[in-house]
């Protein structure tokens, strides 16, 4: 009888060793969030009628997760909401640190604000702002931005460092920005990948923010982490990253974009703390399901009051209403295209059609109505060229597509036949100056940017000199004729 029951006290002694082996796996939540522009509260929902969305949302949310949790964000602070834009991303940095979020990166957009204007950012936010390739005009790092940063879940170690990735169609180049420089990839992920093992982390994290402008394809991720040491995850704002998926070992997954829902990331750790699994799943942020954080709403509370007496500021008043569009027409793009044209005192000026989001209604103009109208944040920008050139760029340009002031194009079967100035055709010697914003510029085979024999950025937002337009003209000019014509009209 002694014999069984030692077999039996074996058997038991080896279940008890895997039951406390698989005991032994542990599980963390990373949620992540990116893209959010400004977006403060809820919002309908696409093709819903139903409000979902915002930040006290995510913190309920957050809140009621029972797993050791941390928060991270990808950037893109400000860009998309008047609100954002009014406080420089100050609104949405306050909201992180009152989750409080784990870490947060900055964006490609989140540079367009001066050095100044980020080390101010980043000193009123008890969150340390992450841009491991982020580099000053002058070849130096920004001390008031961090390269990486270790936190615990869970008592393990959870290291992360982030990167910008201008154009993920021509990755690990060096690119300068306006105000900053992007050294390549893979030089700065190997050093923070090296900074944080020295500094005993477990696991690698990698923040990657994308241009919000290009698409980075699985080809991209595959092509990066393979010049990189082994990580454990990539989360990236691109939005084609639908479901996750791995490269050379590490998984790469999507973060909840534009505070309409978050990503919830559970990673399943092994004895020793190394990553062997992932499960992803995108919450929408219903508040019917999870609520609001009081806090929070308290919060923007703030803000929506200074917004609201901000933007019900006036700027001017029109006699006539001045629609987004009318028959063929398109008053609100062309008003834009002549008050540019008068602030630069140029020859002419082209804009894209899209610099426009909404009209105006007669009586009075507010700041508020102004910022729907002209959302782009786009800046004027001065060229110089010749008239032969002038001509073979606005041949590169879709004329259904761009609002023209001191200029008359004529257009046959959609493509520009000629084009003339209000004394008479192009001269091909003449030297022509053109007011443009610098969204019709940007790209390498950009016509108008090829062809310029000079251009200089004023750093004058559009939406700005439509303003001083406004507190100074109270009608609409439509030219004898129009502004584009199907060729053999006069």
């Amino acid at each position: 009888m002694g014999k069984p029951a030692g077999i039996n006290t074996a058997l038991l002694s080896l279940l008890l060793l895997g039951a406390g082996a698989c005991a032994k796996k542990e599980q963390i939540v990373i949620f992540a969030t990116g893209r959010a522009q400004g977006r403060l509260w809820q919002e309908a929902a696409q093709g819903s009628a139903r409000n979902t969305g915002g930040p006290a949302v995510f913190k309920s949310l957050y809140d009621g997760e029972k797993l050791p949790k941390l928060a991270v964000d990808t950037g893109n602070w400000f860009s998309a909401t008047r609100e954002g834009r009014l406080t420089r991303g100050k609104s949405t940095l306050a909201c992180l640190n009152a989750v409080p979020y784990s870490a947060a990166a900055v964006g490609l957009e989140d540079l367009s604000l001066t050095p100044a204007e980020l080390q101010k950012l980043s000193e009123s936010s008890a969150l340390p702002l992450l841009a491991s390739n982020v580099y000053l005009r002058t070849n130096t790092k920004p001390p008031f931005l961090h390269s990486s940063r270790i936190v615990e879940a869970g008592g393990h170690k959870v290291g992360f460092f982030s990167l910008v990735i201008s154009s993920p169609t021509a990755p690990n180049r060096r690119t300068y920005l306006p105000k900053y420089k992007l050294e390549k990839e893979t030089y700065d992920a190997q050093r923070a990948i090296k900074a944080l093992k020295s500094e005993g982390a477990e696991l690698i994290v990698m923040l990657l923010s994308v241009n919000p402008g290009e698409e980075a394809s699985q080809d991209f991720f595959r092509g990066l982490l393979a010049k990189l040491p082994r990580i454990d995850l990539v989360i990236t704002d691109e939005p084609a990253v639908k479901k996750p998926f791995k490269a050379h070992r590490a998984w790469i997954a999507g973060a909840g974009l534009e505070m309409s829902s978050a990503a919830r990331l559970v990673l399943t750790l092994d004895q020793a703390g190394k990553m062997t699994d992932l499960d992803w799943k995108e919450i929408e942020l219903n508040p019917e399901k999870y609520g609001e954080d009081q806090e929070i709403l308290k919060l923007l509370e703030g803000y929506r009051k200074s917004s609201a007496s901000h933007f019900s500021r006036r700027v001017g008043f029109l006699n006539a209403a001045l629609p987004l569009t009318e028959n063929d027409t398109t008053p609100a793009a062309d008003f834009a295209a002549d008050c540019i044209r008068r602030w630069a005192r140029t020859n002419a000026a082209i804009i894209s059609r899209k610099e426009a989001a909404a009209g105006f209604s007669s009586g009075t103009v507010t700041l508020g109505e102004l910022h729907s109208a002209f959302p782009l944040g786009s800046s004027i920008v001065f060229v110089k060229i010749r008239g032969d050139a002038l001509e073979r760029a606005l041949t590169g340009l879709q004329a259904s597509e761009i609002s023209v002031s001191g200029l008359r194009l004529f257009v046959r079967d959609g493509a520009l036949d000629r084009a003339e100035t209000e004394t008479g055709p192009l001269r091909q010697e003449h030297i022509y100056r053109l007011a443009v914003p610098d969204s019709l510029v940007t790209g390498r085979e950009n016509p108008l940017l090829s062809s310029a024999m000079e251009f200089a950025n004023s750093r004058r937002s559009l939406r700005d000199v439509v303003g001083w337009c406004f507190a100074r003209q109270k009608s609409f000019s439509r030219p004898a004729g129009g502004r584009i014509m199907q060729s053999g009209d006069k």
